[in-house]
């Protein structure tokens, strides 16, 4: 009740407002002689105004503003430029270029043609604020879908995260979730600004052939959603229609029986261009370097987008992907020592049938323009993730003989839900000579987690009657395979299993950024009250929770010029925690405090941008998996974190396009039940992240590009807290690659681990065993796409 009031008043706010419709421009920029070649990086802008946009790596170009228009110039180097007139602003341009002969500027125009779309200076409508991120007073970092082609990844799980200072994965479940950390933090997973987190496993990584861009936010996001670690969430936009005819294909192929095949059709069902559509769908399957491994996956994602007027949508929006693999993760272990194992090492057996997931995920949402001034978005959202399969595991050192794995098969069924409904208003307003840019609204949230967990099923009884677990015993100094693993389902399904956990939210939120000396500084006030609720059942441990929470947000922004800010912020967040203690207490939520100051600067027009930024993060009620029985969880006590990152993204030269970003860490435990634990790394911890990536248009031959990299860590801790640390080898990878682009036609070719190292991941010890994930050897991956 109290939740459709509040939508009611909205509605009713922001109907009352003077109508007056924003204009939006849309279009396509492309070469007269090659019309399916598109320009990226031409300049598009108002007739008789500065308001104007760029075109992106496929030349398209959206451009929105309060004024009337009549019409865009356009200019690109090396052309003719062009004034070309808007009768209908709901049409979709088809812009067309004259190379200009007369002009001797072929070495530019080359090196311009295949301008790179590194950097974006706005952040996503999903995000609720139109504030630039320049201006903004918090730290937010795009990677754009020209620098995912650029280095050859398929989805969240493949090196996304190097693009952006201090995140790090958890290379754990690889096929279950990508388990980012950031600031001594795991960062919440949001897809088009809704809160689709699970409580605890899922859901698949996002698929390239799904992603427009993903943009990450350092601290909390109050803006946005208060559900989350302080530090940080990554937003992930999805690919929606644009109106204009476009069709594309991606043929990628690779080294372990790498293959995989994307479409992605764009256009719209009437000449009007009210009925729009986007589909994508993928294909893909590989072996892997471990033995034994392997992965399929299918995708298919259609959505639906119809314009009622200029100012109001409809869309529907639906996600399918299916995955089949041998293992979560190739997890190893050995008495010996971290990466003291083969890379091909693996503890799984032919014997064991692949694990299946299957991950549904829907949007519906209906936006509203009021006026030039104020909009209204609603938006429904589901999630679903189903997931079954064996897995063989060690749990300690065999005392008899340590370089004897005894390893027992385990069984998981889960299923992931999570539903969401958000409304907001936003809009602008003016009271004497301060501007108000103002953001309300309310958020639901409802999650669940179904599961029969760590199912030890494969038993017996000894003499005395008691249940032992069977071993299937494997020397890593000589592995001997062929053991064969019976199969497990739990009878009656994931309703008869062992554990049903409950998360709940309802809350709403006002923000307001007050813009004064025209608009030079900025201040940020906002506040969100949030009730949530927990129902924990975990083999026959019932608990419940019930909290009720305020969390501020203060940030300042100072623009010391139009292309250099300052800012500082203070937000607070808290994270309703799902599960149980063993002696059936319940979990407390997790709150969390970010102090932040830093300084942006826009080089060249926003060609490359910089950010610095410091922070002190403090966490409290941190909870931890229970040693004794992985079921259970304990709440151990509180973390500090502290550093500093930086980023630099965009072109820098002349063709020459650069992603470096540092970060320095030192994240520690504060308080803890056990006292051994107070003052040592927090889990996942890595005191410096170092990454470079450089792609450089070659001022010879057409569409030439090249391009290197390399990925940093050094002071590496573990998985989980310890008291006696264990060394971790530094982490150094390098790649690099080859490409060439001509009309419609891409090529690139990607080869990682070029020194061919033996690299580890998520280190830990337990138990008088190391365990760790392998990366791969030397690799290479060849892509080819074709746009028509």
């Amino acid at each position: 009740m109290f939740v459709r009031q509040f939508l009611l008043l909205l509605c009713f706010v922001s109907i009352n407002l003077v109508s007056i419709a924003q204009v939006t421009i849309r279009g396509i920029v492309t070469d007269e002689k090659s019309p399916n070649a598109p320009l990226p990086g031409a300049t598009v802008t108002v007739s008789g105004s500065t308001v104007g946009t760029t075109t992106d790596s496929s030349g398209r170009f959206e451009l929105r503003t309060t004024r009337s228009v009549s019409a865009v110039q356009v200019s690109y180097v090396g052309y003719q430029s062009r004034t070309i007139s808007v009768a209908d602003p709901t049409t979709v341009l088809t812009i067309v270029l004259t190379a200009d002969n007369s002009r001797s500027l072929d070495e530019v125009r080359v090196s311009s043609r295949y301008f790179r779309t590194y950097t974006n200076n706005s952040i996503s409508s999903a995000l609720r604020l139109k504030t630039t991120p320049i201006n903004l007073s918090q730290s937010i970092q795009t990677i754009t879908p020209e620098i995912i082609a650029d280095q050859g990844s398929f989805n969240m799980t493949e090196s996304v995260s190097r693009n952006v200072s201090g995140v790090i994965r958890q290379e754990i479940s690889n096929n279950l979730g990508p388990f980012m950390f950031m600031r001594g933090g795991l960062i919440s997973s949001l897809r088009n600004g809704v809160d689709l987190t699970p409580i605890f496993r899922g859901p698949s990584p996002d698929d390239a052939a799904i992603i427009d861009r993903v943009e990450f936010v350092k601290g909390p996001s109050l803006f946005m959603n208060n559900i989350g670690d302080p530090a940080g969430s990554f937003n992930i936009l999805t690919k929606q229609p644009t109106g204009a005819q476009r069709y594309a294909v991606t043929a990628m192929l690779g080294s372990f029986d790498f293959y995989r095949l994307a479409v992605d059709l764009d256009g719209k069902f009437d000449k009007k261009g009210k009925l729009l559509y986007r589909l994508n769908t993928m294909g893909m399957t590989t072996n892997s370097f471990v033995k034994f491994d392997y992965n399929r996956r299918f995708l298919i994602a259609p959505v639906l987008k119809y314009r009622i007027s200029d100012r109001t949508y409809v869309s529907a929006e639906y996600q399918y992907q299916a995955n089949k693999y041998a293992m979560y993760s190739p997890i190893v272990m050995t008495p010996a020592g971290f990466g003291t194992l083969p890379v091909d090492f693996s503890i799984n057996e032919p014997s064991v049938g692949p694990i299946h997931a299957q991950d549904h995920s829907g949007f519906l949402t209906v936006a509203h323009q009021f006026n030039a001034n104020w909009q209204l978005t609603v938006r429904g959202s589901f999630l679903r993730n189903n997931a079954e399969g064996i897995y063989l595991w060690v749990t300690g050192v065999n005392a008899a003989n340590p370089n004897v794995l005894l390893r027992n098969p385990k069984y998981d069924l889960n299923r992931t839900e999570v539903y969401s409904q958000q409304a907001f208003v936003n809009g602008t307003f003016t009271t004497g000579l301060v501007q108000h840019q103002l953001l309300m609204g309310v958020d639901v949230n409802q999650k669940r987690f179904l599961a029969d967990s760590y199912v030890s099923y494969n038993t017996y009884k000894d003499a005395n009657g008691t249940t032992q677990l069977t071993y299937y015993p494997l020397d890593v100094t000589n592995p001997d395979y062929g053991a064969e693993i019976p199969g497990y389902h739990t009878p009656g399904g994931v309703a008869n299993g062992n554990t049903n956990q409950r998360v709940s939210y309802e809350s709403v939120y006002a923000l307001d950024e007050l813009s004064l000396f025209r608009n030079k500084l900025r201040l940020t006030v906002a506040g969100r009250f949030t009730t949530a609720r927990t129902g924990n059942d975990v083999s026959g441990v019932h608990t419940e929770s019930s909290d009720h929470v305020v969390t501020p947000r203060v940030g300042i922004s100072y623009s010391l010029r139009p292309d250099l800010t300052m800012y500082a912020l203070y937000d607070r967040t808290f994270v309703p925690q799902a599960g149980v203690t063993a002696g059936g207490d319940a979990i407390r939520p997790m709150q969390g405090v970010n102090r932040e100051v830093g300084i942006k600067k826009n080089w060249f027009n926003g060609r490359w941008n910089s950010t610095l930024s410091l922070y002190r993060i403090n966490r409290s009620n941190i909870i931890a998996t229970d040693p004794n029985n992985a079921q259970y969880r304990i709440q151990v006590g509180q973390t500090m974190s502290q550093g500093v990152d930086v980023d630099v993204v965009g072109q820098v030269a002349r063709g020459l396009n650069v992603v470096v970003n540092y970060a320095y860490c030192d994240s520690k435990i504060e308080q803890d039940v056990n006292p051994l634990l107070i003052g040592t790394p927090t889990p996942m911890y890595v005191k410096h992240v170092q990454n470079t990536w450089l792609n450089y248009a070659l001022p010879i031959g057409a569409g030439l590009t090249v391009s290197m990299g390399y990925q940093y860590q050094a002071g590496r801790g573990e998985r989980f807290a310890t008291a006696t640390q264990h060394t971790t080898p530094d982490y150094f990878r390098l790649d690099g690659g080859l490409g060439w682009q001509h009309h419609a036609v891409r090529v690139n070719l990607i080869v990682n681990n070029l020194l061919n190292r033996q690299l580890i991941a998520t280190p830990w010890y337990r138990n008088g065993l190391y365990y760790w994930v392998p990366q791969p050897p030397i690799n290479g991956r060849l892509t080819v796409s074709y746009v028509f």
